[in-house]
């Protein structure tokens, strides 16, 4: 572990650096503007693959509580970052349980598929990653090719063993990563949930409202990230002046957002945000999609 950041102070979920620490490429982009635009990438790709979808669609509330799900699943990720030890490691041991109980059926087979089946733990860990890595070089900070293998590693030492994966089977380098995205294509489809799924992170309506138009504009430029493949299969087509302009939109978007909140002040933030929400602490019950969880 390193030396904690000047302005950063210990607090109950935030008593050590944690699992990465300051000197990672991972507690250095995992503040940055654009994970969340990647996050959402990363979700469309993982639902391509129908056990992962099935389980989803029949085992967790994120039709009818998308906030929460993705608020919590926001919760998880900063507790790991950016929380101490002991709070990541409960974290993770907090997710393996909920995972344990979560099953599917595959309408079509009747074959029961599980949340922590070892080969969708291993395809979410790998897809969240890759569209990660595709989000920074679009959007920034760029890495070195270096620094983006140090990423990669970094994510599997941390985030693809808390969450309960083989280590064997999750890649060190961003040419396996390549490799292992390419090689499960052929077994991605589209299945029925995946259109409500689509529709919930990319509404189909034109935006009516300023506000309604950055989201639109957001859900797109999440959308271009993923690979044509992938693009193909939810229905997606995007010409090439929608895809500069989204880009360039996003772009200016990020770029007085990041004016606004440099890394260097969101980091501390973050680190007393888990403080009060770490993932797996006891919290009180959550009574609305858009409260914000406490602890007890």
């Amino acid at each position: 572990m390193t030396e904690r950041p000047t302005g950063v102070e210990a607090g109950a979920h935030t008593a050590d650096d944690g699992l990465y620490g300051p000197d990672t490429v991972t507690w250095n982009v995992m503040a940055t503007p654009c994970i969340g635009i990647a996050a959402s990438a990363a979700a469309m790709v993982q639902m391509l693959l129908p056990p992962v979808m099935y389980v989803v669609d029949q085992s967790s509330n994120f039709r009818v509580k998308p906030e929460l799900r993705a608020q919590l699943t926001g919760d998880y990720t900063v507790t790991i970052t950016y929380g101490d030890v002991e709070s990541a490691e409960r974290a993770g041991e907090h997710l393996r349980r909920l995972h344990a109980t979560r099953t599917a059926i595959d309408p079509n087979s009747g074959q029961e598929y599980r949340a922590d089946d070892p080969d969708s733990l291993v395809w979410v860990h790998q897809a969240l990653t890759w569209a990660l890595l595709r989000g920074l070089r679009t959007y920034g900070p760029s890495l070195s090719r270096e620094d983006e293998d140090r990423f990669v590693a970094e994510q599997r030492e941390v985030a693809a063993r808390l969450v309960g994966c083989d280590l064997d089977k999750i890649v060190r380098t961003v040419p396996e990563l390549e490799e292992y995205m390419t090689a499960m294509l052929p077994r991605l489809a589209k299945t029925a949930p995946v259109m409500w799924f689509k529709d919930m992170l990319v509404p189909p309506s034109w935006p009516k409202t300023p506000e309604g138009a950055i989201k639109s504009l957001i859900a797109n430029a999440s959308a271009m990230l993923m690979g044509k493949e992938h693009q193909e299969l939810y229905g997606f087509h995007f010409n090439t002046f929608q895809r500069l302009t989204t880009v360039q939109g996003t772009k200016l978007l990020l770029n007085a957002a990041s004016k606004s909140g440099p890394v260097e002040k969101v980091v501390p933030v973050l680190r007393e945000y888990v403080d009060t929400h770490a993932f797996g602490a006891r919290r009180v019950k959550i009574v609305d999609a858009d409260s914000v969880p406490a602890t007890d």
